[in-house]
């Protein structure tokens, strides 16, 4: 029975000498492999089978995996291939919600979250802010929550307050909380503010997002040490795009 399915391309492997197994994420939030028959060696899928491409998929299914029959692209996002920190934080994004979204759990949200970071990234948007946003709504799928909006440690709630990020109360301190917690991560007042409103604002209320790139950088820098305290999930891109920022810093 033929079936067909918008999705994007978060997945291809190699299988034998011509074929590919891809895993596309289907507008219901699902993942999808489906065998590419003889893709390496025919062009009948064109590149339509290469990552961030969101195509309307045709394919055949029983049980288990589908055999695709067809791609027709929709959107190649092509302009992201073009620069190295643009390809990065798109493979951040794509595995970051790859290893999030179980193989049998469909999540609408996480495949709209997908379409935005990859559509705002090919239309020029600033990677590491989209990418930094994505990270921060993608954490509850994970099962950590952040708190940016009052502190645990005393109960403070006046966001100009605010001096750093906690890991012992798993929130945001003032400087009279720095004395319970001295390993606090300390960063700017503005950077946490800004944390405050990207992680409270709906996907569907995002227009336009401009900041500038230091308060940004100090933004992914507190993101990045939260997954690895409290999420422990491991992302290969992410090393790609420190070694990426150590090296622009030179």
């Amino acid at each position: 029975m033929l079936k067909k399915s918008v999705g994007i391309v978060i997945k291809r492997v190699e299988y034998g000498d011509n074929h590919l197994i891809i895993t596309f994420l289907n507008e219901a939030g699902v993942k999808v492999p489906v065998m590419a028959r003889n893709a390496r060696k025919s062009t009948k899928y064109g590149a339509g089978l290469d990552l961030f491409y969101e195509n309307l998929f045709i394919f055949s299914q029983f049980k288990g995996m589908g055999t695709l029959s067809s791609v027709d692209t929709i959107e190649s996002h092509y302009s992201i291939r073009s620069d190295i920190m643009r390809l990065s934080y798109a493979q951040y994004i794509v595995e970051l919600i790859d290893r999030g979204l179980d193989d049998d759990t469909s999540n609408q949200l996480v495949y709209r979250l997908l379409k935005f970071g990859l559509d705002k990234i090919s239309q020029g948007d600033n990677e590491a802010l989209i990418a930094l946003f994505v990270s921060l709504k993608m954490m509850p799928i994970y099962g950590f929550e952040p708190n940016f909006k009052f502190s645990t440690h005393d109960g403070a709630m006046d966001h100009k307050d605010f001096v750093a990020y906690s890991f012992k109360y798993n929130s945001v301190l003032t400087k009279f909380g720095l004395i319970d917690d001295p390993y606090a991560i300390r960063i700017s007042n503005k950077a946490l503010y800004m944390l405050y409103l990207l992680d409270e604002i709906p996907l569907e209320k995002v227009s336009g997002m401009k900041i500038n790139d230091e308060l940004v950088r100090e933004m992914e820098m507190l993101i990045f040490k939260l997954y690895d305290e409290f999420v422990g999930v491991y992302i290969k891109s992410r090393n790609i795009i420190e070694q990426l920022t150590n090296m622009n810093k030179m």
